[in-house]
């Protein structure tokens, strides 16, 4: 569960960024994931609209049988937040391949958000249909969202190799250009919900609260970005920015 990419990558890179800004009222942090959730539900709704119910593996994360992308080849939605904590923009990432013209039209249908009831309505300005902004290329990154570990950490004896730390550091290691970790730090940051599948075959959203880390790393080679990194990676959370960006 992861987006960060090789230097190879970097410099050929066949995916695409769209970007939007919240217009006026800016939804807070804590809102990450449903806010990401609510976004994604409004552009496949308005794909479907116009369309007539086409799908999209892009967009939805799942193939034509309906079975979920196993190999995260599908888009990341990410809202951005601002250095005040609230959620400022929100960029919708395809790592590997350029969006459609019917995605770009759903995308740019969807001009107001609500993930909470009618109090919680915010509008949406398109900003940029191929951004470049977010591609960085450093060896030191810090977090920009909490990291919230796939598997949780209880404490319990034995254990050890599910503390945060080691759960970040597998995930960097096993990045397929072999992301080499000089230094790692983390640390608790608060408490966020996290996105969790329904079980018994039932599709949908169930919302849980889990602790979320902030993280320091460093890699012997630069690594590039945008980089989302553990549970509901997808949905905003583990997003890392370059460690000189923090003033965003």
């Amino acid at each position: 569960m992861s987006l960060a990419r090789s230097v190879t990558t970097f410099q050929n890179a066949g995916g695409q960024i769209v970007r939007f800004t919240f217009a006026a009222r800016k939804p807070p942090l804590g809102t990450t994931v449903v806010v990401a959730e609510a976004f994604r539900a409004a552009v496949l709704s308005a794909l479907h609209a116009t369309t007539g119910n086409k799908e999209s593996f892009l967009l939805s994360g799942h193939h034509e049988d309906g079975t979920p992308d196993k190999e995260h080849r599908h888009a990341y939605y990410l809202p951005q937040p601002s250095y005040g904590g609230s959620l400022a923009e929100i960029l919708i990432v395809s790592p590997r391949h350029r969006f459609s013209p019917d995605e770009l039209a759903a995308m740019q249908i969807v001009k107001r958000l609500r993930w909470n009831g009618p109090s919680t309505r915010v509008h949406l300005e398109l900003v940029d249909g191929d951004d470049h902004s977010a591609v960085q290329l450093a060896a030191a990154w810090t977090s920009l969202t909490p990291y919230v570990p796939v598997r949780r950490f209880w404490g319990t004896h034995g254990k050890h190799h599910l503390t945060p730390e080691r759960q970040l550091a597998k995930e960097l290691e096993n990045l397929s250009f072999g992301g080499s970790i000089v230094s790692l730090v983390v640390e608790p940051w608060q408490e966020i919900r996290v996105r969790v599948a329904n079980k018994g075959g039932e599709r949908g959203l169930t919302l849980s609260r889990r602790t979320g880390f902030r993280a320091v790393f460093r890699t012997a080679e630069p690594i590039c970005g945008p980089i989302a990194l553990g549970h509901s990676c997808h949905f905003g959370l583990g997003q890392f920015v370059p460690l000189a960006d923090t003033s965003r």
